[in-house]
């Protein structure tokens, strides 16, 4: 008898021998006991002997429940349970049990340490043993640890068919051993079903331990609903806590935010697995979703109800999940031989096998997301575009080209009408010879009216292009008969000469050149023949005559200083007009080869970023 009169189960339960365990060391430590490590002197091997904490030695619930865990766990014969070997106490009369010795790592810790190499370490100073843990099982696939998580379903049918709830389901309490072993732990708040009840455990050596009023059974995040108003839940609360599991293995992260205390009112309100992938912005594969949604739902009448049907979804899951991983093993060995094959291509081969090799590895990244194959050919060929722009990309280049073309052409035009807006100005100087102002007027409207119809062409052809920048600059030239040939226009000529340029092709360009200098040499040269004389040389004075108009000082002033300002705004308006546009286009480029380099893996994509 202990304290209150409860009966004491260490009480008829043979004592320690002294000299058959020789104590190593401590394992571990939980909520109630200690775990340490034992060689077994009679057979030979190490074994894992739990006690009662210290603090727990005088409590006798906690003894009545010790003893209880080492009897239903020892009852349980199933590879994923932990055989116990031994149940006794020690010379101070404390309850324990030994069992095999697993070696291995929990599932929490398997999950932390995924999630430490998709996020990094959170600081600079993390824990060594946090770098150690990362290094060691961070090598399980989502698919390994589905498949461990299959075996526990199993095991927790077993447990379900022999009567016994384990009400505790948690990643903390899933052991993966280093052999793919897997092991359910803590069997200390199982709830037992009596013989009347279905049970199938010999419930006669396994003592009842009441449960305090007002106290949950469970850890939150994997507590069903129905565990906070009962401890006389069935299954289905195992199958609960098996679907949160579920989601934290698929998604990396809790189905329900973690609380430090269990409140009722969070527990009773029903999770939507689709929201919580949402909100925290990951993915998960729709079939799992579902399965997710079906487990945790908290109508228990809508719940799955069996471990065996959880199993059954997630093993169809992984086997067709299988067969897409093989063909995504061959979609991606394609894309490989199709990128191998560009390296001694032709130059005209080389954007269908690019396309080839880009379509198959997107298929397979379709089928397996991630698949490190294809992943390594789409960083590769992105990396190495075609030396020879594809059929598809060239057109939309020539589209692109086009557009910017047709804007030219436009702001080409306006500048050309804009002669109207100085006819006042002419007048104003005094237009001494009418047919050559109308000649300059002329020819401008006659440029602009050209560019302007040339901009209503979907496609405007070089030859128009080029066309087009020759009579804008032919227009010009009646400019020599204001100031003659050495006056405005040469500053007419290039202020006009950079945004006629940007939208030639390459002989285009050397066309306009031409045409520019023809522009200032005809004139020059006419001018030196005396054919339209307009300047002369007296007492080291240069003396202008020109031939359209007739000015004074005054005007003579104030009509350069208009013309010049109208040059430089002329011009600013049809490069920056043309900049603008070719900026437009880059920033998009720039956009869609962001968006490219997503698809990278992530070292490989932060290390094209950096190197930029």
């Amino acid at each position: 008898m202990i304290d209150d009169g409860l009966f004491d189960p260490a009480a008829t339960l043979p004592t320690l021998a002294d000299d058959r365990y020789v104590g190593r060391g401590v394992l571990g430590e939980g909520g109630m006991g200690e775990v340490r490590l034992y060689r077994d002197q009679v057979v030979g091997r190490d074994v894992a002997m739990k006690v009662l904490l210290p603090a727990r030695q005088r409590d006798p619930r906690a003894r009545i429940r010790f003893l209880r865990e080492a009897l239903v766990q020892g009852q349980l014969e199933h590879p994923a349970i932990v055989p116990v070997y031994d149940i006794g106490a020690t010379a101070s009369g404390d309850p324990y049990f030994t069992m095999k010795r697993i070696r291995g790592d929990s599932l929490r810790d398997v999950l932390r340490a995924r999630a430490m190499r998709r996020s990094g370490p959170e600081s600079g100073d993390a824990r060594e043993s946090d770098a150690v843990l990362a290094g060691r099982v961070a090598a399980h696939s989502t698919r390994q640890l589905l498949e461990a998580f299959s075996s526990v379903c199993l095991a927790m049918e077993y447990v379900h068919s022999r009567g016994v709830i384990h009400r505790d389901l948690k990643p903390s309490n899933l052991m993966l051993g280093t052999y793919g072993e897997v092991y359910v732990l803590d069997w200390g708040v199982a709830r037992v079903l009596h013989a009347a009840q279905g049970g199938l455990l010999d419930t006669e050596d396994i003592p009842e331990v009441g449960t305090r009023v007002g106290s949950v059974l469970g850890t939150p995040g994997y507590l069903a609903p129905e565990q906070i108003l009962s401890s006389a839940v069935d299954r289905r609360a195992d199958v609960y806590a098996l679907g949160a599991i579920l989601f934290e293995i698929a998604t990396g992260a809790p189905l329900h935010a973690r609380t430090a205390k269990i409140r009722p009112s969070d527990a009773l309100t029903e999770a939507n697995p689709a929201e919580r992938v949402r909100a925290l912005g990951l993915s998960m594969e729709p079939a799992l979703l579902s399965i997710v949604a079906h487990a945790t739902a908290h109508d228990l009448e809508r719940r799955t109800p069996t471990a065996r049907a959880v199993y059954d979804a997630v093993r169809a899951h992984l086997d067709a999940s299988g067969h897409d991983e093989d063909r995504a093993d061959a979609h991606a060995h394609a894309a490989r031989r199709a990128a191998d094959q560009l390296l001694r291509a032709k130059p005209e081969d080389e954007a269908g096998l690019h396309r080839m090799a880009l379509r198959e590895a997107g298929l397979a990244m379709s089928l397996k997301p991630g698949h490190p194959a294809a992943l390594e050919v789409i960083a590769e060929l992105l990396g190495k575009p075609p030396s020879r722009l594809p059929t598809s990309a060239q057109a939309l280049a020539d589209h692109t080209r086009h557009l910017t073309a047709r804007r030219g052409l436009r702001e080409g035009a306006i500048a050309r009408f804009s002669w109207l807006l100085y006819i006042p100005i002419i007048f104003w100087l005094g237009l001494k010879n009418v047919g050559l102002g109308i000649l300059l007027v002329g020819l401008s409207m006659a440029a602009g009216m050209f560019e302007l119809w040339a901009s209503r062409h979907r496609e405007p052809s070089k030859w128009v292009m080029r066309s087009a920048a020759v009579l804008a600059l032919a227009s010009m030239a009646p400019l020599s008969f204001v100031l003659g040939p050495y006056g405005l226009l040469p500053l007419v000529v290039l202020a006009s000469l950079p945004a006629l340029l940007l939208n030639l092709d390459r002989r285009g360009r050397h066309w306009a050149t031409g045409a520019a200098m023809l522009v200032l040499a005809v004139p020059a040269v006419l001018e030196w023949l005396g054919v339209f004389p307009a300047y002369g040389v007296q007492d080291e004075m240069v003396q202008v005559f020109p031939a359209m108009v007739a000015f004074d000082e005054t005007t003579l002033r104030i009509c350069m200083l208009t013309l010049c300002l109208a040059c430089v705004l002329t011009s600013a308006r049809l490069v920056g007009g043309m900049r603008d546009t070719l900026q437009r286009n880059e920033s998009r480029l720039h956009a869609q080869s962001w968006q490219l380099r997503q698809l990278l893996p992530r070292a490989t994509r932060e290390s094209e970023d950096s190197s930029v």
